[in-house]
This record gives structure tokens, sequence and C-alpha cells, in this order.
């Protein structure tokens, strides 16, 4: 297909499409200057373990609150201007870390931390959102594998650079070039960025779901949504998956200088390896995921089964890290194990999508997130007090990832057993044509009696 053919539509689908990829770039990049920066920041205020576990935790105090709101939020309020909204509260957020920190340091850096996380919890959702809007079902996976992509590559990109401003000029300086990037991000979407003028139809690519399942209209309340087997599986899979990613984000930097060994700048090039591997995941489950369901395959294989074989692989991986002798090899087997574990995210938000009625997609993707998030609370804190209570910092990161191999392996079981989204979807539908029914034949009554 020549460009000229591409219609005016899809070639704004694709521009929407990567300028939230670009929004994640920098969402991502600010969690992460956190973990490049923990050791100077951990010896100029004086920070144990747990306290930086806890300001690592922090981040996702309001986190999953805040993805909760906006992601109703978002079936309400034009997806544009909610997003200016959290990209200049970013920037604002990052302030708090160049004024004097004393004896005061730990309360103003995990403040900031906790500000930060608010504007961004909802930031996935809300991208995912507006992305959505302007792509039909078979193309979703895909571009909801793109914004998650921006992840790993905010991290890819940035850690290098990042890290070397904090060598040449101070960890502060870090902070400072983040929020200017999120402020040119805002200048850039305000003139670029639109809401889709009519959302695409939610018709499954996957031949086994009736199209009168996809009208079902928001007659079906959310907690009906919540408690579908797909929606728990999915999100039980993307809690896993974000417990290794916070592990990526707080605690990789210092197991690669503390445990490894290794310089502050061979470290940032090392960091962005996981992360890399992650980018190259999303893009491959993406791909495919897209590819199967073009030929017909069902919904319950190519993301269910998909879910269920990685994690349980990504657990084995980080198993066998532990048992690997050369630092190399340990650090591609972990880098491997963590890294790929996030494609349980984005399937996640397809899922989501796929089973969610018009109106209410919005608000079940803002409660995806801040489920799965609550990992983010629990991990980076936990590991912390890991790490003070064993006898070394060796001892106590086999035991964090131990704990993380666990999970994954868990999870990866759970979701090959419970996602089904042709089913649910399929009951979700009835529910809501009984509930019309229901709707209607009080209405009639009323009418009869006036």
């Amino acid at each position: 297909m020549t460009n000229s053919s591409i219609s005016p539509d899809r070639k704004r689908a694709w521009l929407i499409a990567g300028l939230l990829l670009a929004f994640m770039l920098i969402n991502f990049a600010d969690k992460a200057v956190l973990g490049l920066a923990a050791g100077p920041i951990m010896e100029h205020i004086g920070l144990t373990s747990s306290q930086y576990g806890l300001i690592a935790s922090g981040f996702f105090l309001l986190f999953s609150v805040a993805a909760i709101a906006g992601g109703v939020i978002s079936d309400r309020v034009p997806s544009k201007w909610l997003l200016v909204g959290m990209a200049v509260v970013w920037s604002i957020a990052q302030l708090p870390m160049l004024a004097p920190l004393g004896a005061y340091g730990f309360w103003v850096v995990l403040g900031s931390r906790i500000l930060l996380g608010a504007a961004e919890g909802p930031a996935y959702p809300v991208a995912n959102h507006a992305a959505h809007k302007w792509f039909p079902d078979r193309d979703r996976d895909l571009v909801s594998g793109i914004l998650t992509i921006g992840a790993p590559l905010g991290v890819v990109l940035a850690a290098p650079g990042l890290t070397w401003i904090i060598s040449a000029f101070g960890w502060r300086a870090a902070f400072i070039t983040m929020s200017v990037f999120g402020l040119i991000w805002v200048a850039v979407w305000i003139r670029f960025g639109k809401d889709s003028p009519a959302p695409q139809p939610e018709e499954s690519e996957d031949k086994t779901i009736p199209r009168s399942t996809v009208e079902a209209g928001p007659s079906v309340p959310y907690w009906t949504i919540l408690a579908t087997r797909t929606w728990i599986g999915s999100v039980l899979a993307g809690f896993a998956g974000y417990w290794a990613l916070a592990i990526m984000i707080a605690w990789i930097p210092i197991y690669f200088s503390k445990v490894l060994g290794f310089s502050g700048s061979v470290m940032g090039w090392l960091v962005a390896i996981p992360w890399g591997f992650m980018a190259v995941s999303m893009i491959v489950q993406g791909m495919l995921s897209r590819s199967l369901m073009k030929r017909g395959v069902s919904s319950r294989i190519t993301r269910g089964a998909v879910t269920s074989v990685a994690l349980l692989l990504c657990g084995a991986l980080v198993f066998a890290s532990l048992a690997a002798g050369p630092v190399w090899l340990k650090i591609v087997l972990l880098s491997l194990g963590l890294g790929m574990s996030a494609v349980a995210v984005p399937i996640g938000q397809a899922l989501c999508s796929e089973i969610s009625p018009p109106g209410r997609n919005g608000g079940v993707l803002g409660a995806y997130a801040a489920v799965y998030s609550v990992a983010g609370i629990i991990s980076p804190a936990l590991t912390g007090r890991v790490l003070d209570s064993a006898d070394s910092a060796a001892e106590g990161f086999t035991q964090a990832f131990i704990l993380c191999g666990i999970i994954l392996i868990a999870a990866g079981v759970i979701a090959g057993l419970l996602i089904h989204p042709q089913s649910d979807h399929n009951r979700l539908a009835k529910r809501a044509e009984k509930r019309s029914l229901q709707r209607h034949h009080a209405s009639t009554l009323v009418l009869e009696d006036r």
C-alpha cells in the first residue's frame, strides 16, 4: 500500500499512537530516574534500603486510586485534556527534588514521588483508551504493545543519558531534564493531539463472538465486568508482570552496582538490557497476536495462552539466573525473565477492551491498572526490608528474586486456567440484554398505568 492510499483518519490514528508512545517514553523515564540516581540520593540523604524501598513504593501509593478515577473520568471527559493535565503535573512533581533536602530529605523525596505517582497512575489506561478509540479490535493488541514499548524504550533511551548527566552535573540535574521533556511533550500534544471523532466498532476479530455481544450498552455495571474470570485472570497476570517491573525500576540499578560490582557509567548501559528485552517482547507479542487473530485463532489462545506461557517461562528464567555461574549469563537470564514478563500488561489491556461494553471501557481499564499496580507498592518496599534483614546484599537479592519467580509462575498457571474472553463476553451480552428487557418492560408498565 502506498502512502497516498492511506486514509487521512488512518494517518491521524497512527500519528496519535506515535504521540502517545512519546507520552509513555517520558512516563517511564520519570519512573526510572529515581532508580538511576538511587546511589547518590541514598548517600546524600543517608537512607537505608528499607527507607529507599518505601520511597520507591510511595510512587504507587495513590497510583491505583488515580488510575481508577482517571479511567472513569476518561469515559466522560476528552482524553486530550486529561493527558495534558497529567503531563503538566509530572513536570511540577520533579521540582521539589531541587529544594535543599536537609533533615527532611526523606519526606521531600517521598512527597515528590507520591505526587508523581498520582499524576502517572491514569497514564497507561487513559493513553490506551485514547488510542483504542482510533483502532478496531484486531489492531488493539499491536497498539497496546506499541504504547507499552514506551516503558522499556523510555528507560533504554534515558538510562545512559541520565546516568551521564548524574555523573557530570549531579543527580538533581536528571530531574530537571525530565521536567523539561514533560513540558515539551505538552506543547506538541496541544498542537497535534486529538480525540477520535467516532470510536471504532467494538467487533472482535474472534468470530466465535457474535456481533450482538459487542453491542451491549453501558447497562452492564462495572462490578459485573470485574467479576469475570477473564478480568480476574488478566489482572493477576498483570500484577505478576508489574511486580517484576517494579523491581526493574527500583532495584536493578542497585543490584548491578552493589552485587555485580559495575561502575555508574557501565551500569547505565546494563540497566537498558532488561528494558531492551522488554521492548522486543512487546513487538513480537503484538505482531504474533494480530497475525493469529487474523487467521481466526480464538483470543483465548492468542491472548490467554500466550500470557500464561510467557509468565511461566519468565519465572523459570529468573530461577535459572540464580543458578548461573558467569556474570554475563546471569545478567542475560535475569534480564529476559524480568523484561519479558511485562507482556502480560498490554495483553490484559486488550482483554479488558474485548470484554467491555461501550461506555465501560475506560473504567474497566482504570480498575485493571489500579489493581495490578498494587504490586508496585508492595514489591519495592518488601525488597528493601529483605535487603536490610539479609546478611548481605547478594543474599537479600537472591531471596527477592526467588519470591519474584514464584509469583510469575503462580500467575502464569492461574491466567491459563481463568482467561476465557469469548465465554465472558457472551455472558455479559446476555446480562445486558436481560437488563434492557427488564427496563423496557418496566417503562411499558408505567405508560400503561398512565
